[in-house]
């Protein structure tokens, strides 16, 4: 019974380490990487005028990972990258499922996703604000004249919180209207269906930018949060989100990490060759001092 009890032990252990799998043993196995990202974030994250890979600054910084690993043989060279679009509303499930091994993007970190949804995130790679789109001629100029308005939110983000949160402070009386993309949420504030568009600061001003007449267009009002943008992991694997957060530290210590920022927010991209003007604000600039992934909530 002994001997019986032992060899079922010795068996169970031997299978753990195929359970268990890593996403770097998943990387091996199938031969390629899935990097997640956004269609529609620039400059952060959005597909290719053949729409078959993925753009953008956080992409950029999951492929410098992706280097790294190949050039100390964690993973062949010329591992295939396979990138995966992802919506704000299947983003995370497509992480905690593994469909994708990362989502190279503008996700918000908060503890609700880490401890509710179960995922992980890295350093944050910028530090976005929630504002207001709103048409250059609606006298619309911060959260107070929203009152009895309607305002577009993207399905899925933290947007809607902030809303309900200045409805009951401010007793603004607004009503909120869900949409699938910022995109969408853009063509609906064309097309008049709401007053208002609220959502991170660098989508509107990457929707300002892309708008055919972007003088008609302004982001107005205080920054309603802070919003710490990072690359969503599966939970649970320390030693894939090691490996992120090791590249994006040395790339913010020896700069590349800021060359290239200025390369996507401040100089002309494809495919349309825009030039979104953002520089760096304030609070990227403090935590790429101490760069760290243990934020306030």
């Amino acid at each position: 019974m002994q001997r019986s009890l032992a060899c079922l032990a010795f068996g169970l252990a031997a299978l753990l380490p195929l359970a268990n799998a890593g996403v770097l043993d998943d990387i091996r196995a199938r031969g390629e990487v899935r990097l997640g990202y956004r269609p529609d974030a620039p400059p952060l994250s959005y597909a290719s005028a053949d729409g078959k890979q993925g753009l953008g600054f956080a992409v950029d910084l999951c492929k410098a990972v992706v280097k790294d690993l190949e050039q100390r043989k964690l993973i062949p060279q010329g591992t295939k990258i396979v990138y995966v679009p992802l919506s704000n509303a299947d983003r995370f499930k497509a992480v905690v499922e593994r469909k994708v091994d990362a989502e190279c993007a503008d996700t918000t970190n908060n503890r609700e996703r880490r401890d509710k949804i179960g995922v992980a995130f890295t350093i944050p790679h910028y530090y976005a604000g929630v504002r207001i789109l709103v048409s250059a001629h609606s006298g619309i100029q911060g959260v107070a004249d929203l009152k009895d308005k309607t305002v577009l939110v993207t399905k899925s983000t933290t947007t809607a919180k902030i809303i309900e949160e200045r409805n009951a402070s401010l007793q603004l009386n607004a009503r909120t209207k869900e949409c699938d993309s910022p995109s969408v949420c853009f063509k609906e504030l064309g097309d008049k269906q709401g007053d208002a568009y609220m959502m991170d600061d660098i989508q509107l001003f990457a929707l300002r930018a892309a708008a055919a007449k972007p003088g008609d267009w302004q982001v107005v009002g205080n920054l309603l949060s802070i919003e710490p943008l990072a690359i969503m992991l599966p939970k649970g694997d320390a030693a894939w989100k090691q490996e992120f957060d090791g590249v994006l530290r040395q790339m913010i210590f020896d700069r590349s990490f800021h060359a290239l920022y200025a390369r996507w927010f401040e100089t002309p991209i494809p495919p349309k060759q825009l030039n979104y003007n953002i520089p760096m604000n304030y609070l990227l600039k403090d935590s790429l001092k101490f760069p760290s992934d243990q934020l306030g909530d």
